[in-house]
């Protein structure tokens, strides 16, 4: 019996004591992270946040009738309260119209508190549009503000679910700084600059001021690369297993994206497997069991999800709802491929212009609202060659460090893998819904569950200096950051306020 509670309790020990030992630098720029995002929650007006109004309605649906959402095929709105609110706040009528403002006279703030005075009822349809079919752990995670709302209106649930949104931007950040302390140990100064960098990211920090639960997937992905990236420098172990199983399938509750990462993931167990040798293998079996125990219960549960709701959809393999559409396993591949790389001989051109700069390059640099707030074509052109220089210096930290790099070549081989199973999901995710006849799927924002190899880039690029310059290069990066999103900010005001 004294043995069934030993590894909690050497967990709990282990947690305690890694709580203790994380650098103060990292809780501030873990706070700089939620200021960031509850800045651009107050800068956003309600329901500018891409569905938005589908994540609110998917929360309110758990709090008013304790039951998760289902997709109605014919819209017959969400609750009284809602509708009323995004109407008032003109929510449908402000996207895509670049003239159309945000709510600001008195007449508009006026109506705005009639409807909240006339307390209209919460209790919706059940429908929670693009959120329906989305894992719950994020929705009754903000169950708690909008229970604890002391008005009680839309809009004031609303700005307290955005506020912890934004407190998931900080431990966003916080797992981006001990990925990036586990990576390159010997080189702490260089750790704040690449959460700094993560904290300031203009997209990052837009989205996670909303109520959407690309923030907590965000969270979970960071606290992934964290976890793999520890159990490459220490060993895989019974307590390792477990922290890389919890985060994966919690991961999962949260938004089934982060399956992407699953075949990494086992890549690397076998890699810690590898690496514990004789004298460590039965530690890291039994970590590896652990860490896919852990992970395949919401798994399993994902799958019987799908095999039910295939059916009722009426699409599958080679089906499609859109009349006349081609489909097929090579399609897809091919869609896949030309999302992120050129097209190569032979390929149908699938998309008319090339999406690696159109879509996730001038969207990461900056998209804001309902994709509709973009900068001047100029500052994209001006960004390029920062980003390549940034990429450039980091392969030529990777280049002068071969030595190291060749003896860590597995832990380099699982991230690149990680980012290409991200890119792959994404990519299926778009082809499911081309052929579903439901809109446009890719969006930059998909990219940020990668936000430590981001930081990863800009470390190694502050590192390749070495630390006497390496540490200007860094504070020249962190007032880059800071500029780029305190002008994301200008952005968005004068889109919405002008």
């Amino acid at each position: 019996m004294k043995s069934a509670f030993a590894l909690p309790g050497r967990g709990f020990a282990a947690l305690r004591r890694g709580a203790r030992a994380v650098p103060r630098a990292a809780y501030l720029c873990a706070l700089v992270g939620v200021l960031n995002a509850f800045a651009w929650s107050l800068i956003t007006p309600p329901f500018e946040v891409p569905d938005e109004n589908a994540h609110y309605a998917y929360v309110q649906q758990l709090a008013e009738r304790g039951s998760l959402p289902h997709y109605l095929a014919t819209y017959v709105g969400l609750s009284p309260a809602e509708d009323a609110m995004l109407a008032d706040t003109k929510a449908f009528q402000i996207p895509g119209r670049p003239s159309n403002p945000a709510p600001m006279t008195q007449t508009e703030q006026r109506k705005i508190e009639a409807d909240e005075a006339l307390r209209l009822s919460a209790r919706g349809s059940g429908d929670a549009l693009s959120a329906s079919a989305n894992p719950p752990l994020y929705y009754l995670l903000e169950v708690v503000p909008y229970v604890l709302s002391p008005a009680g209106t839309v809009l004031d649930r609303l700005a307290l679910m955005r506020a912890l949104s934004a407190i998931f931007a900080g431990f966003t950040v916080l797992f981006v700084f001990l990925f990036l302390r586990e990576l390159l140990p010997g080189t702490r100064w260089v750790w704040p600059v690449g959460a700094l960098a993560v904290a300031l990211q203009p997209l990052f920090a837009f989205i996670s001021g909303g109520v959407n639960n690309d923030a907590l997937l965000y969270t979970f992905a960071a606290a992934l690369f964290f976890t793999l990236a520890r159990m490459f420098r220490r060993g895989l172990n019974e307590w390792t297993g477990l922290a890389i199983g919890a985060v994966l399938g919690l991961g999962l509750l949260v938004k089934f994206t982060i399956l992407g990462f699953a075949p990494a993931v086992a890549l690397a167990l076998l890699c810690g497997i590898w690496r514990a040798g004789a004298m460590g293998r039965r530690a890291s079996l039994r970590g590896a069991a652990f860490a896919s125990a852990i992970a395949a219960i919401p798994a399993l549960l994902y799958v019987e999800l799908v095999a039910r709701t295939l059916p009722a959809s009426g699409v599958g393999p080679g089906r499609s709802a859109v009349p006349g559409l081609a489909t097929g396993l090579h399609i897809e591949l091919e869609r896949t491929w030309e999302l992120f790389l050129p097209t190569l001989p032979g390929m149908k051109n699938w998309f008319p212009r090339s999406e690696l700069w159109h879509e996730w390059f001038l969207g990461l640099i900056g998209r804001f609202g309902w994709l509709d707030t973009s900068f001047p074509y100029w500052v994209y052109l001006v960004a390029a060659p920062i980003a390549i220089a940034l990429i450039l210096a980091a392969l030529a930290a990777l280049v002068r460090e071969r030595h190291r790099v060749w003896h860590r070549a597995d832990e380099l081989l699982v991230y690149v893998a990680m980012i290409g199973g991200l890119c792959v999901e994404i990519g299926v995710e778009s082809y499911e819904t081309l052929i579903q006849g439901s809109g446009i799927f890719e969006q930059p924002r998909y990219l940020l569950s990668g936000l430590c190899i981001y930081a990863a880039i800009v470390a190694l690029a502050t590192r390749l200096p070495g630390r006497r310059w390496g540490m200007a290069v860094g504070a020249l990066i962190v007032v880059l950051a800071l500029a780029h999103d305190v002008f994301s900010q200008v952005l968005v005001i004068a889109r919405y306020y002008a």
